[in-house]
């Protein structure tokens, strides 16, 4: 067993980032995964309220919602996807301008909107054609490149495509990415883990949680458990769906060309006849409804 708990958990996450003692985690996290740096680097954030969070009928099951904003104003969502479910890309772009649009209160001036950034981590592949952990995409000009449209931006993490093995990291970027994919194999902190990666190992141990928390985290795995088993058996009974209608479409469907292949032959045998007596070919064709073609070649 591991010594760390699951940080992907939804229960683990929130600890892990949507308290005010873990802070620096938050910001050391974002300012690495979003590659900030100098006066771009956030020094401080402050977690929303969890009613803040838009109204999206998912939002119980799916959306782990870390939602803070920075020295700049600027709105950053973090959400950890354990599974994979349809429509999640459009989900998030809806997320981002949902987030953008309740930022306008009656009154209030267009100039007044800041940037949202919406950072999302999967426990799965999202693009299978890219080769990249992270992916980050803005609107651009189709023709310049040219980011204009700066207040949407959207950053995915795949987890699955982190192969970078220990001796190999080399940014404290890395560190969080082997964080969140290897924790279950890990038994020991890493010696030269950062400061703030040390404290994400210290916070998932378990003997750091309260025994309602622990129960918290159960009842998320279970949850996640069951519906990774509820889409299985979805799957399972849309295959064994399949096999039925595709072996009942295959019998109607030989049962009708038997019946063509044998008026077919039938009308080979009538045309045979006809040819046999000398008959014209065209009258022949009018009765059997052969073409010219296949009656020359029966003759």
């Amino acid at each position: 067993m591991s010594r760390y708990l699951n940080p992907t958990n939804d229960v683990s996450f929130r600890k892990l980032f949507g308290t005010e003692e873990h802070k620096p985690l938050l910001i050391s996290f974002l300012n690495s995964i979003l590659g900030l740096k100098e006066d771009r680097k956030i020094k401080e954030v402050m977690l929303l309220p969890k009613e803040q969070a838009p109204l999206i009928q998912e939002a119980k099951s799916t959306i782990l919602d870390i939602k803070c904003t920075d020295q700049r104003n600027f709105q950053y969502i973090v959400e950890m996807q354990n599974k994979s479910v349809p429509g999640f890309i459009k989900r998030t772009q809806f997320y981002v301008a949902h987030s953008y649009v309740t930022q306008f209160p009656a009154g209030s001036d267009y100039l007044d909107l800041r940037p949202v950034i919406l950072l999302a981590m999967a426990n799965y592949v999202l693009f299978p054609s890219k080769k990249r952990v992270v992916s980050y995409h803005k609107t651009l000009d189709t023709e310049t490149l040219s980011n204009d449209l700066q207040e949407m931006s959207y950053v995915f993490v795949e987890l699955p495509k982190f192969d970078k093995q220990l001796t190999e990291l080399e940014t404290v970027k890395d560190q969080w990415l082997y964080f969140f994919k290897n924790w279950s194999e890990t038994q020991e902190m890493p010696s030269h883990a950062a400061a703030e990666i040390a404290e994400a190992y210290r916070s998932m141990e378990e003997y750091n949680w309260s025994q309602v928390e622990r129960e918290a985290y159960i009842k998320a795995n279970i949850a996640l458990t069951d519906e990774f088993d509820a889409r299985r058996q979805e799957r399972q009974e849309g295959r064994e769906e399949g096999r039925q209608e595709g072996i009942a479409l295959g019998e109607e469907k030989g049962r009708e060309e038997g019946i063509a292949l044998g008026e077919e032959k039938g009308k080979h045998k009538i045309a045979l006849e006809m040819l046999s007596r000398d008959m014209d070919l065209a009258l022949i064709s009018q009765l059997t409804g052969l073409n010219r073609q296949a009656l020359e070649k029966l003759r």
